[in-house]
């Protein structure tokens, strides 16, 4: 009898380890454990938790279409899986464990061995798959190579029938007892993106349909962005709805309808480069999760801290928080954070530089904000993001930006479509009106909490002379290869 760990890849199709349990009409135990550890992490989000359980609910309903249902275990994640083999293994049948590795927090990887110990020890075959493409040992030199043929191997098919016999006294509890026990976690008065696998294939083939055209230019613009100009399939891949594998084939095949030197062939083509980022970015926090709180180089240890906020800190974070900044971009897209629990790329990464640079305030406080509101929040990637966007990351480059946002205010909303959805205090003000500062005589909205240049040649200073110390160590010690 063959248990079936889902984790992060909540989805039948393109499921390694759930294409080998069900293999040969096995039978299955499709499982997947409730640990009071995810509504207790100080990195959740509530739009996060909200995606989970729809796709947890989803799951259960494909999984019913195949003859088979989901068993919702309750407790620490290790320990239950543990026991619920040592039980199969009592009972007198003979169960093997399948899962596929996966990295949400910095401990997983000590979960994951444990439950390969126990295996071992009580003899118990475990075969551990592959989500999306990892390297389990250090290959970078590899690793690009080995992506692009993971991405291009046939995709695991759904399983016509999954076999899942009927076990009494299993530790189980049902969907109507998850949500009455945690649904206060998730509770939001507009869901902007649902969960679940039948989701992500809607959301996918929409994109792929009429929604790319124009991709690699519009992904900048937050007010496109917003109206589905982008994939939004990021919450989906952050739990695993879709692999990312799938949506490189379908994006590819795609892409061969258009001639290649066409503007659809080119929105595709940066479309599929964008998909590498996610299997990146966990392949970096897989090998080193010190990355998700440390500073990549000790160098900046003493200018981000992960410490208590000064007063004068504190009042600029919390109206950068707040979207009171007085810059309309910023406030736009902070505002947007906390409604919809998504901003496009650039918003992002403007509104970290904003927070680093410009006022000074640690990228950890920065991170663990996003990580509190995102949808689609991945540890393995926002965290490294906010150490790039904070100058910390490639100190080998002499330079690094520092977004302004007064100047992508003209340049990726200059209709000021997006700042007036989410900052109706600005509605009536032109763009030259907002540039010239009329609006701050007139409207009930805050000045400017910084002086952009000044903070920039100040603070901008700090982190390039240590960016210069890590370079100069780096040459020093022919250590050419680390970012």
């Amino acid at each position: 009898m063959n248990i079936m760990w889902f984790r992060r890849d909540l989805r039948l199709a393109d499921n390694e380890s759930l294409s080998r349990a069900s293999g040969n009409n096995a039978e299955v135990l499709p499982c997947l454990v409730v640990d009071p550890w995810l509504f207790e992490w100080r990195e959740i989000s509530p739009a996060r938790l909200r995606f989970w359980f729809d796709s947890v609910q989803d799951l259960e309903r494909q999984l019913r279409t195949k003859g088979s249902r989901l068993i919702l275990l309750s407790g620490q994640s290790a320990k239950e899986i543990c026991s619920l083999s040592k039980q199969l293994l009592t009972e007198g049948h003979k169960p093997q464990l399948f899962f596929n590795r996966d990295m949400q927090e910095e401990s997983d990887r000590q979960r994951d061995a444990q439950v390969i110990q126990f295996c071992q020890e009580t003899k118990i075959p475990c075969k551990v798959g592959l989500s999306n493409f990892l390297q389990t040992v250090h290959r970078w030199d590899d690793w690009y190579k080995e992506y692009y043929d993971y991405v291009h191997q046939p995709v695991h098919e759904i399983p016509a029938f999954i076999n899942t016999p009927e076990i009494s006294d299993l530790p189980e509890i049902t969907i109507e007892e998850l949500a009455a026990k945690y649904g206060h976690y998730w509770s939001a008065p507009k869901v902007y993106f649902p969960g679940g696998e039948s989701a992500a294939t809607e959301v996918m083939q929409s994109f792929l349909v009429d929604r790319f055209p124009g991709y690699h230019w519009k992904i900048s613009r937050p007010w496109l962005t917003q109206q589905g100009a982008t994939s939004h399939l990021s919450p989906h891949f952050a739990w695993g709805t879709i692999s990312i594998r799938t949506v490189y084939q379908q994006a590819e095949t795609r892409a061969k309808q258009f001639a290649p030197e066409s503007k659809q062939a080119f929105s595709l083509k940066a479309f599929r480069l964008r998909l590498r980022w996610q299997c990146s970015f966990t392949q970096r926090f897989y090998l080193t999760p010190e990355i998700a709180y440390q500073n990549r180089f000790r160098e900046f240890n003493e200018w981000y801290q992960d410490a208590p906020l000064s007063e004068e800190q504190q009042q600029l974070f919390q109206a950068w928080q707040d979207g009171e900044t007085g810059f309309p971009l910023i406030d736009a897209s902070m505002r947007q954070l906390k409604s919809m629990g998504w901003m496009n790329f650039r918003m992002r990464a403007m509104c970290a530089t904003f927070l680093t640079i410009n006022c000074g305030i640690s990228w950890h406080h920065g991170a663990l904000h996003f990580m509190q509101h995102l949808v689609d929040g991945d540890l393995a990637i926002d965290h490294w993001q906010w150490q790039m966007q904070a100058g910390i990351t490639n100190p080998l480059s002499e330079t690094f930006r520092i977004y302004n946002p007064a100047k992508n205010l003209a340049e990726k909303d200059p209709e000021l479509e997006f700042v007036r959805f989410w900052v109706p205090e600005l509605r009536g003000y032109s763009l030259e009106e907002i540039t010239q500062g009329v609006h701050l005589s007139e409207a009930f909205y805050p000045e400017p909490i910084v002086d952009l240049q000044q903070t920039r040649k100040v603070n901008g200073k700090v982190v390039a002379d240590l960016r210069k110390q890590v370079r100069e160590r780096l040459e020093r010690t022919k250590d050419l290869s680390i970012s």
